[in-house]
């Protein structure tokens, strides 16, 4: 499981490009869960020791087909050395023993990077001709036009601004991001799957953009065509074109992507969530689906928190009169459902509307739950009745009267 949750469905066809449609539900989509050279942490997590490290380490290893020397902490270490190692610039990453060359640690105190230091390693990092954009929380490093540098940083700044908002409103305290998020984006697709492909694999070809667990980064291309134009001499580009651009019906799902996308990061790193614990994947994405659409014609961006979701609603109500839909007890178990491609449509409109349910009506349990959620170990995958379990001390020993509510509720919405 130490791998990144790639989404992938049919694509649709925008300025000539294809790009995935997570929203429709007449969309085919398939979850993927790609095991990675990480699996044998999987039968460690046992030998895993929490550590309190002092000092900056410095770890030469094996990463991504690249030698590189790491900076940072060691969170967890395995029996036989394997790391879940730290970095200074937001990675968290699984080392194997076998992957590591050499290690030590000195007196200095681990200092993350702040944005400066961040974007220049970027830089370096990253082919020439790109450039940064700062914005209050994000590092924008992009090869497009800084145009729509600068509308993705105010859209995700809105995003940010929003979940922590509604979740302040609702009793759960989050904070603003210790430190700058990364977002990568590419003039073009062909360059971005170039550098997706690493993560992706196979699933590039259908991915606009993507979160990285392990770096913390969200990685995409400019949706909108611009840097073609400017380079045949259009004129068009402004912030005003892009919002015309992406406020069209065909190019609403594509925003809902990238959106999707980014909850997941400000999720993991304003205290909702932790990278590489056991989060359930229906609470996960359903969560990102409550916020995936936002209102580019507000000024806050997402007024509309909450809306009905009508394509997700349109095939709960389909299964539900056909009797295919699936059982609380299934989505909460295990995350096998919604990660089947044969099941996955159904799944999600499910972790939808579950979402849905439990954050209108059971709001005080739900933000219990997720506190709950917030604290669980990172490398530690509980098994199917721990989590049936957690589930009912929060909303209930009766799982089927609370399935019989959902429905009668669920069932009202038009």
């Amino acid at each position: 499981m130490i791998a990144n949750f790639v989404f992938r469905s049919d694509s649709i066809q925008y300025n000539g490009v294809q790009c995935v449609d997570r929203i429709w539900p007449n969309k085919g989509r398939i979850l993927q869960h790609p095991y990675s050279i990480f699996q044998w942490l999987l039968f460690l997590v046992a030998l895993f020791t929490p550590l309190r490290a002092a000092a900056v380490e410095r770890v030469v290893a094996m990463h991504n087909g690249q030698v590189r020397q790491l900076t940072g902490e060691a969170i967890l270490e395995a029996a036989d050395g394997g790391l879940l190692f730290s970095t200074d610039d937001g990675s968290l990453l699984p080392l194997p023993p076998r992957n590591i060359r050499s290690r030590s640690r000195d007196s200095e105190p681990l200092v993350p990077l702040d944005a400066d230091a961040l974007s220049q390693r970027l830089l370096a990092e990253m082919p020439p001709g790109f450039q940064i954009y700062q914005s209050t929380h994000y590092v924008l490093c992009y090869n497009t036009t800084r145009s729509y540098a600068k509308w993705c940083s105010s859209l995700l700044e809105r995003l940010q601004r929003a979940f922590i908002g509604f979740w302040g409103k609702r009793g759960l305290e989050l904070h603003p991001p210790k430190r700058p998020l990364v977002v990568i984006v590419f003039g073009d697709q062909a360059s971005y799957a170039r550098y997706a492909k690493r993560e992706l694999g196979g699933a590039v070809g259908t991915a606009i953009g993507y979160y990285s667990m392990a770096t913390n980064r969200i990685a995409m291309y400019d949706l909108t065509g611009v840097q073609a134009l400017r380079r045949q001499g259009g004129r068009r580009g402004s912030s005003h074109d892009i919002t015309a651009l992406l406020s069209q019906s065909t190019a609403l799902p594509l925003v809902a992507t990238i959106v999707h996308e980014a909850t997941p990061q400000v999720a993991f790193n304003c205290g909702m969530q932790i990278r590489y614990a056991d989060n359930p994947v229906w609470v996960c994405e359903g969560l990102a689906m409550y916020f995936e659409t936002p209102d580019l014609s507000s000024r806050s961006g997402w007024r509309g928190i909450g809306n009905v979701n009508y394509p997700r609603l349109k095939r709960l109500h389909q299964n539900a009169a056909s009797g295919k839909m699936g059982s609380l007890r299934s989505l909460i178990a295990n995350d096998r459902r919604i990660k089947t491609p044969s099941t996955a449509v159904d799944a999600y409109a499910e972790a939808w509307a579950w979402n849905y349910f439990l954050i209108r009506w059971r709001t005080k349990e739900y933000v219990a739950y997720l506190k709950m959620l917030a604290d669980k170990g990172q490398l530690v995958w509980d098994d199917p009745a721990t989590r049936l379990a957690e589930f009912r001390e929060y909303f209930g020993e009766d799982v089927q009267a609370l399935e019989a509510d959902f429905k009668k509720r669920m069932g009202r919405l038009k």
